[in-house]
């Protein structure tokens, strides 16, 4: 539904740029993990990424069809979106100027890739934006940056190149046959057969000057020769490169390797490749192995098409380590209301393949036979080409506050920069620690940010987003801003956990006082937009927003 949305000019706060010498870059490595301090809220000033201004009106189209109201866009441009009362979406259709790179941020970041955007002046099209020349982009044409990885991270990166004003070479090396596609609606969505592959494409950067090496496996790294290595022995040297490589799912080693009836979901591949065999094998029981949310929302769609499902998870309850026990204990209500079989605190402790199914052995004693398993046991940072080259790489790829890459001596390395799910690097807002985190927003506006550090160098600013993040399950919509992990103390300041509707907001006690990191809701996408600014902050929001707390 379109309707007009006011325009209120958003003022975006920038962080202290002030360089900082390369020397004077303290290491993360340099700091035992324990010793790690709190960081105050002084040290970051808003949310929000910094855009390039765009200088030609847009126009916005929205598929109802696809759009499930997370309201993302509205947190990305709420000068162009809007979530009404009643829960429906409202946009303005012809976006000026002026919010035009708001506009195109959300329809990056929209989860369903429902957004459609174009020149106001030319369908299709796109004007030119303003372009900063700094760095690299000043060195001429001849110049060559290499993205390793051809997925968001990548081409977020690769983007953000172009519209800083980088007019070298842009090389991306993609293992995948495909150019990057939405990768979260893979366990429900395609596999449900809603989406095809050519819906899945991200559409708001297709016009981009760059040389695609898709199907390319990298093998290796030159750090001094400052080369990355492809199969069969050739190298394709660099003047800047940007890690992307992302993740690969995590197997069982004693799951059957060479069963059919046992798959992981990371790819488009490995979807279709899940999809076929779940027609072939005539699937009616189906085990999923992993409470995360790969495996909760595989449950999701093989229960929607009447399949019998028994969830096996090593922990209790779901999504613990994501959401935390309180919260954990309200999904597993949801998938077990669904008929959903969950099985928490178990492991399978034998595998046999009958031939016409699989039959697996508990620890609790108990056999399953089924026809199909599918892995959701979390992801591992594709980092082995990088093994031997200098890089600190355990854990991803190891980077400091600006994304810039650090060696195993602890220095970094003004040349490289990573971003998205293979990098790690502390996130100021919460404190020194360096971690990984796997969102699709995230590898937006890392890969932003980590195209301005390797154009700007060491002294760049810090990175330092709130992560965000959704799910739906059952016809639930979760979605968190911060990092819940981080909670000790987990308080329902709207809505209740029975009614299965609220919103979490998570705590931590810090020397600077209560931090907030995080906050969590099931159905109430615009309550939660009062809460991404207050993310980081060490002191609790001065508004009471609780309404209607109940247990």
């Amino acid at each position: 539904m379109s309707h007009p949305a006011p325009y209120v000019p958003h003022q975006q706060q920038r962080q202290d740029d002030r360089p900082v010498p390369h020397d004077a870059v303290p290491s993360p490595l340099a700091v035992p993990e324990r010793e790690h301090p709190p960081i105050p809220a002084q040290s970051f000033q808003s949310p929000a990424p910094a855009l390039v201004p765009e200088t030609a009106p847009v126009r916005i189209s929205v598929d109802n069809n696809r759009c499930h109201i997370y309201g993302i866009c509205q947190q990305e441009a709420p000068e162009v979106f809007r979530i009404s009362g009643s829960g429906s979406l409202h946009y303005t259709r012809n976006v000026p100027a002026e919010f035009a790179a708001q506009a195109r941020q959300a329809v990056r970041c929209c989860p369903m890739q429902a957004i459609g955007i174009r020149s106001g002046s030319a369908p299709g099209g796109r004007q030119p934006v303003r372009r900063q020349r700094s760095g690299l982009a000043t060195r001429g044409s001849r110049r060559r940056i290499v993205v390793a990885g051809g997925g968001l991270a990548g081409l977020s990166a690769a983007t953000r190149l172009r519209e800083r004003g980088f007019e070298g070479e842009l090389v991306i090396v993609g293992e995948e046959s495909r150019r990057p596609y939405s990768r979260p609606p893979l366990s429900k969505q395609y596999l449900a057969g809603r989406l095809g592959a050519e819906q899945l494409t991200f559409r708001a950067d297709e016009a981009l000057d760059a040389h695609w090496l898709l199907d390319t496996r990298l093998v290796g790294l030159d750090l001094p020769g400052r080369a990355v290595e492809l199969r069969g022995g050739e190298r394709l040297p660099y003047d800047g490169l940007v890690i992307a490589t992302g993740v690969d799912a995590k197997r069982l080693p004693e799951a059957p390797v060479f069963s059919d009836r046992v798959r992981t979901i990371r790819t488009l591949e490995d979807a279709a490749a899940v999809q076929r065999a779940l027609h072939a094998a005539r699937a009616r029981r189906v085990v999923i192995l992993g409470g995360g949310f790969v495996g909760c929302e595989l449950a999701c769609t093989a229960r929607e098409h009447g399949m019998d499902v028994t969830l096996v998870v090593h922990s209790a309850p779901l999504l613990r380590r994501v959401l935390g026990p309180r919260v954990g204990e309200v999904v597993a209500g949801i998938q077990k209301r669904a008929g959903v079989d969950v099985r928490l605190s178990t492991r399978i402790t034998d595998w046999s393949d009958e031939g016409e199914g699989l039959r697996l052995r508990l620890d609790t004693g108990d056999v399953l036979d089924c026809d199909f398993v599918v892995l959701g046991l979390g992801s591992v940072p594709r980092t082995e080409w990088l093994r031997g080259s200098g890089l600190e790489v355990s854990d991803g790829v190891l980077c400091g506050p600006t994304c810039h890459a650090t060696d195993v001596s602890g220095r970094l390395v003004g040349t490289i920069v990573a971003a998205g799910d293979v990098a790690r690097w502390p996130n100021a807002r919460f404190d020194a620690t360096p971690r990984r985190v796997e969102h699709l927003i995230h590898a937006v506006e890392m890969g932003q940010h980590a195209a301005d550090s390797l154009l700007r160098g060491p002294g760049a600013q810090s990175f330092t987003p709130v992560p965000r993040f959704w799910s739906e399950q059952h016809g639930v919509r979760m979605q968190a801003v911060g990092i819940p992990a981080l909670g000790e103390h987990v308080e329902v300041v709207d809505g209740s956990l029975r009614s299965e509707r609220f919103v979490a907001r998570y705590s931590r006690d810090t020397p600077h006082g209560p931090q907030v990191v995080a906050a969590v809701a099931f159905d109430m996408p615009l309550e939660l937009l009062e809460h991404r600014d207050s993310i980081g902050r060490t002191r609790p929001p001065s508004r009471t927003v609780n309404r209607r707390k109940r247990r």
